[in-house]
């Protein structure tokens, strides 16, 4: 397992210039939301009503493909709930794979929780309800899963976002057991506040795994809870000429990116803080004097990334890490203006005030 990681963690090192950013979103999707109906149904495990079945996905630029969704030291993978979560006691699955499709129209199997690189069981490849064409593919024989609360879009007994097909990209796990797993295991455990935390794995498909169209969804996980689904994502994903980028919920370092939907629920970010401080003074400078810019940054509710300095709209100098102190030399005479940009860990900028600098001969 250390080894497998070791090479997901670095191959954000190799990442070339092709790289442009090949995930476009997380996308939560409102699967279902229960009623009392099918709180009635016991065979399967008790499901509470109001509960709503979130399907996680990956909006991917044509021609990326999701390779591992991951956790390592420093950049945990988080999924919880202020709840638990539910799973089918009568034919559930850890991953998407493990669901019978014969099974799938027996009481509330279609609701299990479980993690997938794209499937949505083992004959079914998952897709987008809005996507999604083939009209009743599940027909449920106890007569429950009949809700239309509009707050889960179409009803699945009219559109249930499976696409019969098979073989499926199977889901792959490293550094996990059936203990670490157990939330999305064939019981359900009440606990309140349960938590799924790694550092040390992942799953993973190999070969990557491909939207069943150009858009490029895929999904990788099927959640059910009365609770409040949150969750903090790290994921590899192959590039179209063979590269590879790496995806960080918070403190992104080197080639890394971070996007915002990879945590949830958002939060409210505060904008970095940066002032400048130039020395000799603005009032005694020349030409070829070497003059030094100093930036305080900080960042109250994460970290600061980076630090670029521009004179006159140009930058001049970019620092990754403190102190964000830098030396620059005037060339010619003439009016500067110089600032400093501060980026945070979760993608704000904030600009600086100018220094404006009279440079003599």
């Amino acid at each position: 397992m250390k080894t497998i990681l070791t090479i997901i963690a670095l191959t954000c090192i190799f990442v070339s210039a092709e790289a442009q950013q090949g995930l476009e979103n997380i996308f939560i999707e409102k699967y279902y939301i229960s009623d009392t109906a099918d709180s009635k149904v016991q065979t399967g495990g008790y499901l509470p009503p109001n509960s709503t079945t979130y399907r996680i996905w990956l909006d991917m630029k044509p021609g990326y493909s999701l390779q591992a969704i991951y956790g390592i030291e420093g950049h945990p993978l988080k999924i919880g709930s202020t709840t638990y979560f539910f799973n089918n006691e009568f034919a559930g699955g850890f991953y998407a794979n493990e669901i019978e499709p014969k099974l799938l129209s027996n009481n509330t199997v279609m609701l299990d929780s479980w993690i997938s690189v794209g499937a949505g069981s083992d004959g079914h490849t998952a897709v987008l309800k809005s996507r999604d064409v083939e009209f009743n593919t599940i027909k449920n024989i106890d007569s429950i899963l009949q809700s239309t609360n509009p707050d889960a879009g179409v009803p699945i007994k009219r559109l249930d976002g499976l696409k019969a097909a098979t073989p499926q990209r199977v889901v792959t796990v490293f550094g996990l057991d059936s203990t670490s797993l157990s939330m999305f295991g064939h019981t359900n455990s009440l606990k309140q506040g349960e938590e799924f935390i790694t550092e040390n794995g992942s799953w993973a498909s190999f070969g990557g795994a491909f939207g069943p169209d150009t858009s490029n969804f895929v999904l990788i996980a099927q959640l059910t809870t009365n609770g409040q689904l949150s969750f903090e994502l790290n994921m590899q994903l192959g590039t179209p000429l063979g590269g590879t980028e790496n995806y960080v919920a918070r403190n992104p370092n080197g080639a890394e990116f971070q996007i915002p939907s990879l945590i949830y629920p958002q939060l409210k970010n505060v904008l970095p803080e940066i002032s400048l401080n130039i020395k000799p003074s603005k009032g005694n400078v020349k030409v070829d004097d070497n003059i030094t810019i100093a930036a305080n940054a900080l960042d109250q509710d994460g970290s600061i990334r980076k630090v670029s300095f521009y004179v006159n709209d140009i930058k001049i100098s970019e620092k990754f890490s403190a102190p964000y102190t830098m030396s620059w030399k005037a060339v010619k005479e003439g009016e500067m203006e110089v600032h400093a940009i501060a980026y945070d860990d979760k993608g704000a900028v904030k600009t600086s005030d100018s220094i404006i600098l009279e440079v003599t001969k």
